[in-house]
């Protein structure tokens, strides 16, 4: 291969990636303003300025096209977590950040405070429990995987386990919000109730 033609290739994965990010911000943003039942690939196809056929191009159904928008906004949504948890030294400080980013953004779609396509990640998340729960877990797995390294939890608790407890935990806050615990719509207290109890059973 010569460097023209390798230039050219490269070329074109960029223009067909910028397409394709282009039609999951713009079914996002029909989303948000249409709701995923009344949204069609022709309303995706309107608002990316591109024709129906292109959306098939490179989605291969409506549900297709569905997932790659949440895995989109999933993927923003966790570095927004990584670079939070990240500053933390401790796996108790990392899962207090964890729920505090997590109620501010329950907080900020609650109140709309956020535009556009940065509420969706949590409205989609509504509708896709499951796979929020999987991405979530997943998520968490190197931080618990490292802090066992770090003998802050047991040897004998299983990471894959303990991921999926401390994701159900955060999730279920989105449908019971109001306990005397914690109030979702204060960040910090969903924080610190996080950083206090959802590691305790894990640690020695």
């Amino acid at each position: 291969m010569t460097r023209a033609t390798a230039t050219t290739d490269h070329q074109t994965e960029s223009v067909e990636g910028s397409i394709r990010i282009r039609i999951l911000q713009a079914a996002l943003d029909c989303f948000m303003q249409l709701g995923i039942a009344k949204t069609s690939l022709m309303d995706v196809a309107r608002a990316a300025g591109v024709s129906r056929g292109t959306v098939y191009r490179y989605f291969s159904d409506r549900q297709d096209l569905i997932d790659a928008a949440i895995e989109l906004r999933a993927e923003k949504y966790f570095r927004e977590l990584s670079d939070r948890m990240n500053d933390c030294s401790t796996l108790t400080a990392q899962i207090g950040a964890l729920g505090e980013v997590f109620a501010q953004n329950i907080a900020n779609v609650t109140q709309h405070r956020l535009i556009g396509g940065e509420a969706s990640f949590v409205r989609l998340s509504a509708t896709d429990r499951d796979g929020a729960l999987r991405r979530l877990s997943k998520f968490l797995g190197p931080y618990l995987k490292k802090a066992k390294d770090r003998g802050e939890i047991r040897p004998d608790v299983d990471i894959a386990e303990a991921s999926e407890w401390i994701a159900r935990v955060l999730m279920s806050m989105t449908v019971m919000n109001e306990v005397s615990a914690f109030d979702i719509r204060k960040p910090k207290t969903v924080g610190r109730f996080m950083e206090r109890y959802a590691v305790a059973g894990l640690s020695g």
